[in-house]
């Protein structure tokens, strides 16, 4: 639909300053809504357990029997160990006893210095504390063959990546509800067939449902996004757009709560993906985006939805509005014949001029950047020191402070200052609380987890900064292109995040530490974008180089708000005879 067929159609921010932008009508949806953020939340996180790496190592046969576990009766290694944890190039080696007559002695057992004799996998001791079973052990993913654990897990971004423009194309061109249906279909079924995988070809099976499941997962909270706010007016976007990610964290929570209860991997599998398949349900409780309707041309099935909005939220339906439409519609297809076409708009005007090209590859390097420190502390919190299940719950609830500090400060500081800000509170989190790895007094590691949820809580804010920053920072013909090449590369982000756990076997900080620089780069970088705050979304190239040519506000300006003054409507009045001057006007042109 061109820019001026759009202008004459039915506007359908235009009907809600008539019905209401966030009525009862529009809670109600979106509270459903929560229940499918939520789902998606859930089902990105569950590989943080069924895929749990537990700690293990070689049996000391002359010490340990059948029946020994990981630890010994105090918590800790076994007394006949001279190191108080064992390394993770020791996890398989067999180790030394030194005692005399080849007894097991307190301390007597150690590693050579040189590269010693290796157990199999039927010798190995595991730690049963957190998961009585995990994949990692059904698919025996261990000692030489542990890195594979990281490429699975990784396949779920890959998932990702390809779900968020198959799903995006199905969203566009068959509709949002019905895009959503199959999102939940793939996540769930993938899920729960995925547990099932076993024999020769089990893994491979497995990572093409993992697969599949990452396709389902973005699928199912993209298309869940853009209901929500295609749903309100736009005084409640960015409320809306930021409040509907706080159900997503609340569903990673639950994942937390049912992997305690939980602990084996088949089991929990199945619990959390197959209940899923409920949400198919919502197809007859929730309606299509009216928005989507108006644009597909489906005006009979729009107007329906409007005036079911408007009885929901006690306002009369703006008929006249409808009237206009149509007669507007008619125009539009008389006049088509008379009209140049548009010119067409690619992924390439990203990169042109100069101006554009930095700042497009700015923005790239901050969903990248955003992505990878989001998703490398979800899953690196159940490694950390303490409780596994604590440090997990701990760092998908410190998600939520993150949105509300975002929805609270936004509009009074600014997109460009709150970005930096976050992104280099992320960053120097991550390099510090990495440097703490390994470290075995109780108070640095009770200060390890502390610095990995301000890490995550800066990730979290920044996540929901850069999806509004990017709609705001380029024009109306290119910013779908804008937001699709953003979550590419932020899904390469996220396969990096994972992909970086290959390197602890060098050097132990160094996945969490890369990503503390990289994120404290990304906040240095945020400095130079404009600010958009106080700016109209710009429709056309040029507006979009001028967004904060001639705005004074400065990195620390910060402007109070009334909160009543912000979200208060003054709704409009239908004309009595439910026709308007408006749509004479139309009929005359």
């Amino acid at each position: 639909m061109s820019s001026k067929e759009r202008s004459l159609s039915l506007d359908y921010d235009e009907v809600l300053d008539y019905i209401g932008q966030f009525g009862t009508f529009q809670r109600k949806i979106f509270f459903l809504l929560w229940l499918v953020s939520a789902a998606g939340g859930l089902a990105v996180v569950v590989f943080a357990f069924t895929g749990l790496e537990p700690k293990y190592r070689c049996r000391v046969s002359p010490c340990d029997s059948v029946t020994s576990e990981y630890y010994g009766q105090t918590g800790l290694l076994p007394a006949w160990y001279r190191n108080e944890t064992i390394g993770i190039n020791n996890r398989c080696r067999v180790p030394v006893v030194s005692g005399s007559g080849g007894e097991c002695e307190a301390g007597g057992v150690t590693f050579a210095d040189e590269e010693g004799a290796t157990c199999d996998y039927e010798d190995l001791v595991f730690d049963r504390s957190v998961m009585r079973t995990t994949l990692i052990e059904e698919y025996q993913l261990l000692c030489g063959r542990s890195g594979l654990r990281t490429v699975y897990n990784a396949i779920y971004m890959l998932g990702m990546l390809f779900g968020s423009y198959i799903f995006g194309w199905i969203s566009d061109s068959y509709g949002r509800m019905k895009a959503l249906m199959l999102a939940v279909v793939t996540v769930s079924l993938s899920g729960f067939v995925g547990a099932f995988c076993s024999g020769p070809m089990g893994l491979h099976g497995y990572a093409f449902l993992r697969f599949l499941t990452g396709m389902g997962g973005i699928g199912v909270f993209m298309v869940c996004f853009v209901l929500a706010v295609e749903h309100v007016g736009y005084k409640y976007t960015m409320l809306i757009g930021i409040a509907i990610e706080i159900p997503f964290a609340l569903g990673e929570a639950l994942l937390g709560i049912e992997a305690y209860f939980i602990r084996d991997w088949k089991t929990l599998q199945i619990v959390a993906y197959l209940p899923l398949l409920l949400l198919l349900g919502l197809y007859w409780v929730v309606p299509e985006s009216v928005r989507w309707l108006i644009g597909a041309g489906r005006l009979e099935e729009a107007k329906e939805i409007i005036e079911n909005a408007a009885k929901a939220n006690g306002k009369k339906t703006p008929v006249h509005l409808f009237k206009t439409a149509a007669i507007a519609s008619n125009n539009v297809e008389n006049a088509k014949h008379m009209e140049s076409p548009e010119a067409k708009t690619t992924v390439l005007d990203l990169f042109r001029p100069t101006k554009m090209a930095l700042r497009t590859i700015n923005m790239c390097f901050q969903w990248f950047s955003v992505t990878m420190c989001y998703y490398g502390l979800s899953f690196a919190s159940t490694s950390l020191s303490g409780d596994a299940f604590s440090n997990f719950f701990l760092s998908v609830c410190i998600e939520i402070p993150g949105y509300i500090f975002c929805i609270l400060v936004m509009d009074c500081w600014g997109r460009r200052p709150i970005l930096s800000f976050c992104q280099a509170v992320s960053g120097i989190a991550c390099i510090f609380c990495g440097l703490l790895q390994g470290q075995t007094d109780p108070g640095l590691q009770g200060l390890q987890v502390f610095l990995s949820l301000i890490g995550k809580f800066g990730a979290s804010a920044s996540f929901a900064i850069v999806y509004v920053y990017t709609a705001e920072m380029f024009p109306t013909v290119i910013r779908n292109q804008a937001v699709g090449t953003c979550s590419l590369v932020a899904r390469i982000g996220g396969i990096t995040s994972l992909l970086l756990d290959l390197l602890k076997v060098y050097w132990l900080p160094a996945p969490v530490f890369i990503m503390g620089v990289v994120a404290t780069t990304a906040g240095a970088l945020a400095v130079f974008f404009p600010e958009t705050l106080g700016q109209k979304l710009p429709e056309t190239m040029d507006e979009a180089f001028r967004i904060g040519e001639n705005s004074s506000r400065g990195f620390c300006t910060f402007t109070c708000f009334s909160v009543k003054e912000m979200f208060t409507e003054e709704l409009k009045t239908v004309p009595g005879d439910g026709f308007s001057n408006v749509a004479l006007d139309v009929e005359k042109d």
